[in-house]
């Protein structure tokens, strides 16, 4: 799939979807980031055979959005689907979209208020959650560029029975380059009852702070207060403290609510799946209760019970959380539409970077937890060949922390020198993979010093066609001691020239 540079003086199509679209009988009042935590309670309790009951499962206001799949049809698919797999099993990597709605009583009623995409790696059982801010500039087919919480009310507006989900998950595909196999939804209520249910959640609030913007849902304020520490949240208050966004003490940005959201769907989850919920049959039963109210997924009966089968090892202790955003090392920025609208626009111009973080978003399992320190050095005469590599292992997850050129410039061989003693076995791994390079446990011979580095426009020759011209020389700070030292021979050439041809191909 290609990355479309964005026009941003493109035409803006059709009505911003700013309101609760008319004569749309709604389904149910949609919310955010406790989606996945209801999925996998669903999912769980379907194990346990609390889900087969004829009340939740198959009543018109149940849990699933195929409502052409009646309650013999599903039967059938439980019976016939054996060993059958779910989409995206065979490639190893199952992707859900979980979409939050304000719901009717909310301003907006129908704009996403929550956009995660939820990863599963069977082979690995690693999880991850990308959080895609509401303000991303994107272009939405038939409706031009707008922010994408609006991709949602757009779908609902088009097919108010179908849903708006399909439409939200076309855009994202596009920008992430990565297929959504299925998606689920729930509401402001359920995401209350359910921490209720669980006689609230222990949140660790990082900082304190006062949001004087929280709506009232009468178009007004409601100001909120946070103090740090340690607290036991009830529905109402960790409702208010995932969808805070005007917070002060730098709480004020999707992005910190992101953080937050993510942190509370943890605290749900061991919740959920502690020893005093799961031998107490009647908190169970609530539960599920709950989650057939105010859950829709368009996921079957069958498919539900593979993705639990899968996803019962699943090390969600340690999950993979990523959040699009404008801090240095984010791939955003922020800016103001003609319109004065507060937007999100890639820093690349287009969607690669953020393509390139999805497709590897479950390297960082390793590279976080091992935090290596890598030094980038160009071993060869073609200009900006460190920079532009660097550049791309920033998008895999890489911690790069200096690039500059080698003492020699005549180089054939990338080796990867390990300064680590052998601490940081599988960023060394990661890193032979993703260039081929030789792995040596010795110190670089060819390594430049701060006194002896020279910069890209001493050397002569070659020029990558996106290499930045008279890239500035970076080495490594003085007081930071790299583990990793990089240095690039001519055999990287072919890396970056399939890269540059598979960019062109998609184009």
């Amino acid at each position: 799939m290609d990355s479309p540079k964005i026009d941003f003086n493109a035409s803006t199509g059709k009505e911003e979807a700013n309101k609760t679209p008319q004569n749309i009988k709604p389904k149910k009042n949609w919310t955010l980031s406790v989606l996945k935590v209801g999925l996998y309670l669903f999912m769980f309790i379907v194990i346990l055979g609390f889900s087969l009951s004829y009340k939740v499962i198959f009543s018109s206001d149940g849990v699933f959005s195929r409502q052409e799949a009646g309650f013999f049809e599903q039967i059938k698919h439980l019976v016939t689907s054996g060993d059958k797999t779910i989409d995206g099993e065979s490639n190893d990597r199952v992707n859900i979209l979980l979409v939050g709605m304000g719901g009717l009583g909310h301003q907006g009623s129908y704009l996403s208020d929550t956009i995660i995409v939820a990863s599963l790696k069977p082979s690995t059982n690693d999880v991850a959650l990308l959080s895609i801010p509401r303000d991303l500039y994107v272009e939405i087919p038939e409706y031009g560029w707008r922010k994408i919480n609006n991709a949602n009310a757009f779908g609902y507006m088009e097919d108010p029975k179908k849903g708006g989900e399909w439409l939200l998950a076309t855009v994202l595909e596009e920008i992430l380059n990565q297929p959504i196999h299925y998606y689920a939804t729930v509401d402001f209520s359920g995401f209350m009852e359910v921490v209720d249910l669980l006689n609230g959640v222990d949140i660790s609030v990082d900082r304190s702070f006062t949001d004087y913007q929280y709506p009232d849902n009468n178009y007004g304020y409601d100001p909120v207060s946070f103090q740090a520490g340690e607290q036991n949240m009830d529905g109402d208050t960790a409702l208010k403290y995932v969808r805070s966004r005007h917070g002060s003490n730098n709480e004020g940005s999707d992005f910190a609510r992101s953080r937050r959201q993510q942190k509370v769907l943890n605290a749900i989850k061991d919740e959920i799946f502690s020893l005093g919920t799961l031998i107490n049959p009647k908190k169970v039963i609530d539960l599920m209760e709950t989650v057939g109210s105010h859950l829709k997924t368009d996921m079957e009966v069958w498919e539900i019970i593979r993705l639990a089968e899968l996803g019962k090892l699943a090390n969600t202790d340690n999950l993979i959380n990523r959040v699009l955003d404008t801090t240095p090392s984010g791939l955003l920025y922020s800016d103001i539409t003609i319109d004065g609208a507060y937007i999100l626009k890639p820093l690349s111009g287009d969607y690669s970077e953020i393509q390139s973080l999805a497709k590897n978003i479950f390297n960082y399992t390793a590279l976080t937890k091992e935090e290596a320190k890598i030094e980038v050095q160009n071993g060869t005469r073609l200009n900006g060949l460190a920079e532009n590599t660097a550049t791309r292992l920033k998008e895999i997850g890489f911690n790069i922390i200096g690039v500059t050129n080698a003492k020699e410039s005549n180089l054939t061989e990338t080796i990867i020198y390990d300064r680590s003693l052998g601490q940081k076995p599988e960023t060394l791994q990661l890193l032979k993979k993703e260039l081929n390079g030789k792995l040596v446990a010795t110190e670089p011979i060819f390594s430049s010093t701060l006194s002896d580095s020279f910069s890209d426009s001493d050397s002569q020759g070659l020029s990558l066609e996106e290499s930045v011209s008279n890239v500035t020389n970076n080495p490594v700070p003085e007081d930071i001691e790299s583990d990793i030292v990089v240095i690039l021979g001519s055999d990287i050439y072919s890396l970056h020239t399939n890269t540059n041809q598979a960019n062109t191909n998609t184009e």
